[in-house]
């Protein structure tokens, strides 16, 4: 079975990536943390064997030294994010893939083996997937057939995104499978959530995540600990 992964991510412009983190950190460091994110995921999914179409947003080149060699770019197309999403499956169904899932890069720690519970829902038909995070999102979702109704008419950033697709899926013909849950960098206390779990998973993880972060914790001792306590 062919199988892809659609990684949707952000150019790393100062000002449009990341703005939850700039209570603490200037625009620009924002965008490299991103940056750092987009790096260190693609070089993970890379790991998969699966094809990995990264989905960016606004057009333009992503530098080549950035991206392994299984990572072919496009554009995201669509007003919003459901009908981005949408189209972006439909095109890869379309290019003749099979097990479809979609992922963003906004998780350096999470662990392979999530995604690779995720392709192995994906292997009997009529199958969907999806990875709950805890602030009411998801970081993943995978199907093998075409369902449409999961996507149209969605609305997004809100704490029941989840739970209101979970319905969606249930109401399918599809078997789901729901992943152990994730988190988001998104807020400062994310972030010094990051770094406590990056001092104790493996210092091969997420390298540029991981240097990065250095550079944050010596400007910024307060993300040693959870910020506002």
């Amino acid at each position: 079975m062919q199988t892809a992964l659609l990684v949707f991510a952000k150019q790393p412009i100062p000002g449009a990536v990341k703005t939850r983190l700039t209570t603490l950190l200037t625009s620009e460091e924002a965008a490299d943390l991103y940056t750092a994110f987009l790096k260190d995921a693609l070089a993970q999914y890379a790991t998969l064997g699966a094809d990995i179409r990264l989905y960016v947003a606004p057009p333009g080149n992503i530098p080549p030294e950035w991206l392994p060699e299984s990572v072919r770019v496009f554009h995201q197309k669509g007003k919003g994010l459901g009908e981005r999403m949408l189209f972006a499956f439909l095109e890869t169904f379309k290019a003749g893939y099979e097990r479809i899932a979609i992922i963003g890069t906004d998780h350096p720690t999470l662990p392979t083996t999530f995604l690779e519970m995720a392709f192995e829902a994906l292997k009997d038909r009529y199958s969907m997937v999806i990875g709950p995070t805890d602030d009411g999102g998801y970081y993943l979702l995978g199907m093998n057939e075409w369902y449409p109704e999961v996507f149209e008419n969605m609305t997004y950033s809100h704490p029941d995104v989840c739970e209101q697709t979970l319905g969606r899926m249930e109401e399918t013909d599809a078997t789901v499978t729901i992943l152990p849950e994730w988190y988001d960098v998104d807020l400062p206390n994310d972030l010094s959530r990051l770094i406590t779990d990056m001092a104790e998973s493996p210092t091969q993880i997420a390298q540029n995540t991981r240097q990065f972060v250095k550079i944050l914790t010596n400007r910024y001792p307060q993300l040693h600990y959870p910020i506002g306590k």
